[in-house]
């Protein structure tokens, strides 16, 4: 079948009609041994290459593939009807390459792409499958939105790899790197700085639904009062609320760390949301109307360490469940480029207990990003720690003779894999107050002044002025 397009610029102006033909994947026959997931690039992934990019320097090439999926063949037998205008009786079309709609086309250009890549030199990275490296370069995509990294003294090397991958492909070149998935990216180079905003995307959803106010919002939440309604919603209601929640959601996840809170409280209440809860969604868009310019801001003018991690619990802190919410913050070169805000999967039975659980989620993505930073040969040459604002949970993993009292299994355990970690040196936690906790607003809703201190902490600065 055919698919009617249109294709805007980013500025949001009309540059051409576009028609596709596409296969209805929807009505393909299912069966359990067909493999489909193709692996994309994960947001945190970006995010860490962005800040290596702007604290080195690095130039930026980014290429778009032209009707990716049609470079790989397909590896079974497929047949389609004939498209629109292209009719002949009694016949239908069996297809040599993978066409848009396909449940295998994704993976199978990952495939086609990735050996393309490997032969031209480059090697993939285990915990990042859609990043592929060399001494010279490196290279991230998403499906057909490709990047190449290289430092200015290596530019002889990557004018000779994108040379070489255009001879295999048909890419639409589009310079420097300035948008990626909806994200604006923005450098100053002479300061070594770079931003990452989502200020269009935020327009998007505003006018999608049409959320006005004169009322100034300061906070995304006012509390985290919030209850699960006692009545039925309708399913007008719940699908409008979904929608509001996911489109939030992606800006919560990608750049604006700020409402991440708000936006797993929120989530909460998906499946049957009251009138409170509408009323906060409209507020979390008014929040982001009004904030839309922040941006995740990258740059060599940091203090030490270069590499931060922060872990914070507030125990309890469910009305309904009574389990504590924790959360976790990593940065890299003064931005942020990983965190998390959850509700701990069981219940602890004090402050305590919540903040180990949370240290040993945290200290697990740590080891996530030391194994990263390892194959893609980044040596930051500074120790990894932990940062923790409760004294008796770092007391406890640091001194000698442990004295954690509880029943509960699974608290116990996790308590001996964090002493094991600290004694072997593979872990160092430290303490700071509660005021210096970056993660903070992960695990609370804050009042206006602090909430102000927390975006400072998050290095989410305006960037207005620059557009």
């Amino acid at each position: 079948m055919w698919v009617f397009t249109y294709k805007f610029d980013d500025n949001g102006y009309l540059v051409k009609y576009k028609a596709r033909l596409v296969v209805r994947g929807d009505l393909q026959r299912y069966s359990i041994h067909d493999e489909t997931y193709a692996a994309t690039l994960a947001s945190k992934t970006f995010r860490a290459l962005m800040a290596i990019t702007a604290y080195f320097d690095l130039d930026t090439e980014q290429l778009d593939a032209i009707n990716a999926f049609t470079n790989s063949r397909i590896d079974e037998e497929v047949y389609v009807r004939c498209a629109d205008g292209y009719e002949e009786q009694g016949k239908c079309w069996k297809l040599n390459r993978a066409l848009y709609g396909l449940r295998r086309s994704p993976l199978l250009w990952f495939w086609d792409f990735s050996e393309t890549l490997i032969g031209l030199g480059l090697v993939r990275i285990p915990e990042a499958q859609c990043l592929f490296v060399s001494s010279k370069i490196m290279v991230f995509f998403y499906v057909d939105d490709i990047c190449i990294l290289s430092h200015p003294n290596h530019k002889a090397e990557a004018i000779e790899f994108r040379t070489k991958l255009m001879e295999a492909y048909e890419f639409r070149e589009i310079g420097e790197l300035q948008w990626f998935l909806g994200i604006r990216i923005i450098r100053d180079r002479t300061q070594k700085i770079l931003w990452l905003c989502q200020d269009s995307y935020i327009d998007k959803i505003i006018t999608t639904y049409g959320v006005s106010s004169t009322r100034s919002v300061r906070t995304p939440m006012v509390n985290d009062n919030l209850l699960p309604f006692d009545r039925q919603a309708d399913k007008q209601q719940i699908h409008l609320y979904q929608q509001k929640v996911g489109s939030v959601n992606y800006a919560a996840v990608v750049t604006r760390l700020d409402v991440a809170r708000t936006t797993q409280k929120l989530s909460e209440f998906l499946v049957n949301p009251g009138l409170d809860h509408m009323q906060a969604v409209d507020r979390l868009l008014l929040y982001l109307k009004e904030t839309k310019h922040l941006a995740l801001q990258y740059g060599p003018n940091i203090e030490e360490p270069r590499f931060q991690c922060s872990s914070d619990a507030s125990y309890a802190d469910c009305e309904s469940t009574r389990k504590s919410t924790e959360g976790y913050l990593f940065t890299l070169f003064g931005g942020a480029i990983d965190w998390r805000c959850t509700k701990q999967k069981t219940v602890s039975t004090s402050t305590t207990e919540a903040e180990l659980l949370a240290l040993s989620h945290s200290a697990k993505q740590l080891y996530w990003w030391q194994r990263f930073f390892s194959t893609i040969k980044l040596d930051l040459n500074e120790p990894y720690s932990l940062n923790c604002d409760n004294m008796q949970t770092v007391r406890l993993l640091l001194k000698e003779s442990p004295k954690l009292v509880t029943k509960l299994k699974h608290i116990d355990v996790h308590s001996h894999w964090l002493r094991q970690e600290v004694e072997h040196q593979n872990l160092d936690v430290k303490w700071i107050a509660t005021y210096e906790m970056p993660a903070d607003g992960f695990t609370k809703a804050l009042p206006q002044q602090k909430h102000k201190e927390f975006i400072k902490h998050l290095n989410l600065v305006d960037i207005k002025h620059l557009l």
